[in-house]
């Protein structure tokens, strides 16, 4: 089949849903409003972890958002044969897929919040009749509440999603520019990462002002209509600063910040800085006064790179305080936003 995203999308945090599924567990990915979520969980459909099928529904294409519209459309993804009710005919599809192989079924169902009240009953009693064979992988703006009957499945595995990696983000950008013929240059690339802290729809948003020849400058593309829409649906959303936390969103991205300042979004000039710089700043800030290990930073802002694993780590994040100290601090000399603590880390003030 075709793919429509690259194997490696959104790969850390799949991989934790992925391993999750392949033990017969469930999973819930979570996301404010504009982080993606649909698109891990199509993604996630695209690779499925091995002998684990899954069928996939979007709770907001349903007809109506109610447990039986829920049950059907999952008993038609299953090929089910016709039933008295949704429900049993979903129980009969559930089972006669699993009848058919040794293989685990994963019911993934998107913007689960819509249904979450009136489906958890049901969806919990197919759960327990097969135990470790069927699963679930849902996507919602907010953990589940305590209370609700499937919630105790979750609790092993709910993520939250954050800004795209240095590789998606160019992945999305380069999608982006094939769709309208467009070449923008590595320069042009890496400030729209910057800007919007690759955050998804931030990223987007962005693309498409810059498109319509809008200034790479914060307040230029916040008001442009793309971009402005989607930072309105965004806040409308009334994140908390938990939540901004869990999602990596503190510091707010540049492009964001005249929506919602908060004390922990300390103002920098970043336009200056590169990737690598940003990165680290942005994991720094985002803990005000907490000492963040070096082991902790060096994952941080290089996920993927070799230098964690080559000796290197200590010299080269060394190096990146030192470039970052001369872009922002008044007197690299004797910092008073990225310090030191000696023979642990580094830790951020906001001065």
């Amino acid at each position: 089949m075709a793919h429509s995203y690259p194997p490696s999308y959104r790969q850390r945090e799949l991989d934790r849903v992925r391993q999750a599924l392949a033990a017969g567990d469930s999973a819930a990915i979570c996301g404010l409003s504009g982080a993606g979520k649909s698109n891990a969980l199509r993604c996630l459909a695209e690779y499925p972890p091995t002998d684990v099928t899954l069928t996939v529904v979007d709770a907001n294409a349903l007809v109506e958002p109610t447990a039986d519209a829920l049950f059907e459309a999952l008993a038609e993804g299953l090929a089910a044969p016709p039933g008295t009710t949704p429900l049993t005919r979903l129980r009969a599809g559930v089972a006669a897929h699993l009848k058919s192989g040794p293989g685990r079924l994963t019911l993934v169902i998107d913007r689960f919040e819509a249904v979450a009240g009136s489906a958890a009953g049901p969806l919990r009693a197919l759960r327990d009749l097969h135990k470790y064979r069927l699963s679930y992988a849902i996507g919602l703006r907010r953990p589940m509440d305590a209370t609700n009957e499937l919630a105790e499945l979750f609790f092993g595995t709910t993520l939250w999603l954050g800004p795209l990696s240095e590789a998606d983000a160019a992945w999305t950008i380069d999608r982006f520019c094939a769709r309208r013929g467009l070449k923008w240059p590595q320069a042009t690339i890496t400030r729209l990462q910057q800007i919007s802290g690759r955050y998804p729809s931030f990223l987007r948003a962005a693309c498409e002002a810059h498109a319509a020849d809008v200034a790479l400058d914060p307040l230029a593309l916040a008001g442009h209509p793309a971009v402005r829409a989607r930072l309105n649906e965004f806040w409308a959303d009334q994140p908390t600063e938990d939540e901004l936390l869990a999602c990596a969103l503190l510091p707010l991205p540049p492009i964001a910040q005249r929506a919602g300042e908060t004390p922990a979004a300390t103002a920098f000039d970043d336009i200056h800085l590169t990737a690598k710089e940003s990165q680290l700043l942005n994991y720094l800030r985002a803990r005000p006064g907490a000492v963040c290990t070096k082991d902790e930073l060096i994952r941080a802002v290089w996920p993927e790179d070799a230098v964690f694993t080559q000796g290197v780590r200590d010299d080269a994040l060394a190096q990146l305080v030192r470039r970052l100290r001369e872009k922002i601090e008044p007197d690299p000399a004797s910092p008073r936003h990225v310090l030191t603590s000696p023979g642990r880390g580094y830790r951020f003030s906001a001065g």
